[in-house]
């Protein structure tokens, strides 16, 4: 075959192959599961979960983990405050063994869109799912919330798809197809090796089960401090011997009427953790 030839059908070939990728590119955009897929909302649906939940004690000084049972469960029909069709979540909760008879605790609402699975718990909204769901795909899943004080910890988190379409085992149950939304992972500090030191801990991930909804979580946080405090505080002037400030006399103002400066000790007192945790692990849904 001579090369003008060879050179015509290639012309001829081009068209026909780019067609066929773009048929395959489209057919990829088209394959990626809807957000609704993850999370089912239908009245009646529960899911059964084992909950850990990290405490600190003793003057928040001791980590400590209580252990329960709980139970979501869309018990409704709603709307939200857009007027938007919603779904009202009933949690009870349980002793761990599953023993003793089911108590409300709280309840909370979820909002399916047409892109996205909104969230709300603590009069806090979170865009828990939004499409598409493909690896690697961010969002700002805690934009709703107004971050500050208390709640800066939940600034700027930037959610992410990781293991899309993935088995993963829980309780040696294996689901066959689910994501897992990563939202932070940030530490600094170790209480450990530097106890004199500022640590911290911000740590957040949860897993949906294709037709199922949420099967795991896991989020940590906590700050961690040395609390230093004054002592053996005392006025000085000059030529006389110190003068001890009793408990129940501002110091600052005895200085200043004995034309002095106050002088105190700094005193390293206890360290603390301000924070908290909690882990579910799906035991059975419907």
């Amino acid at each position: 075959m001579s090369k003008s030839r060879k050179y015509f059908f290639l012309i001829l070939a081009l068209p026909v192959f780019l067609s066929l990728q773009f048929c395959k590119k489209q057919k990829d955009q088209f394959s990626v599961t809807p957000v609704s897929d993850y999370y089912p909302t239908q009245v009646g649906k529960y899911i059964v979960y084992q909950m850990d939940s990290t405490v600190f004690t003793n003057f928040e000084t001791t980590k400590e983990i209580h252990s329960y049972q709980v139970k979501d469960m869309i018990d409704a029909e709603i709307t939200d405050n857009m007027d938007r069709p919603s779904y009202r979540i009933r949690r009870m909760i349980r002793d761990s063994a599953g023993v003793k008879p089911w108590t409300d605790i709280a309840t909370f609402m979820v909002t399916p869109l047409a892109n996205s699975i909104e969230y709300v718990e603590n009069n806090l909204r979170y865009i828990k799912l939004k499409a598409p769901v493909k690896e690697n795909y961010f969002w700002q899943g805690n934009s709703y919330i107004n971050a500050e004080g208390a709640l800066s910890y939940l600034n700027l988190w930037e959610y992410n798809y990781i293991n899309v379409d993935q088995p993963y085992n829980i309780n040696n149950i294996l689901i066959e197809n689910t994501v897992t939304v990563l939202h932070i992972d940030e530490s600094t500090g170790d209480p450990l090796s530097s106890p004199n030191n500022i640590a911290s801990k911000n740590y957040s991930m949860e897993v949906y089960g294709k037709d199922i909804g949420l099967i795991y979580k896991d989020l940590i946080h906590w700050l961690y401090q040395k609390n230093n405090t004054l002592g053996n505080c005392r006025v000085i002037v000059e030529g006389q011997p110190d003068t001890p400030c009793p408990y129940d006399v501002n110091c600052d103002s005895l200085a200043q009427t004995m034309s002095g400066y106050m002088k105190c000790d700094t005193v390293a007192s206890r360290y603390s953790y301000d924070g908290y945790g909690i882990k579910l692990k799906m035991i059975e849904h419907n």
